[in-house]
């Protein structure tokens, strides 16, 4: 059974009460750190590309899928953040 703090039977009919994943913005933090997610865009970005590249660093940095809307960021920076530089 998935955990009833991030689950709830979907509002819509069409969905036959089948479980959703609740609105974020409705879940306490210490309960979303509790899943243990990054908190911060570059770091989430970064964990998304790992996942993507199947765990190997090495590949996030060699990637060519130019046309992923998160390539730029896949180094864990915003490369558009004048701080970046």
């Amino acid at each position: 059974m998935r955990d009833s703090r991030f689950v709830e039977p979907s509002p819509y009919a069409t969905d036959k009460g089948n479980l959703i994943g609740k609105d974020p913005a409705r879940i306490s933090k210490s309960d979303l750190a509790d899943l243990g997610h990054p908190k911060s865009y570059p770091k989430v970005i970064r964990a998304y590309c790992l996942e993507c590249c199947l765990g190997q660093e090495s590949e996030v940095r060699k990637c060519v899928c130019c046309e992923c809307p998160l390539w730029p960021f896949r180094m864990g920076r915003n490369p558009f953040d004048a701080r970046a530089k």
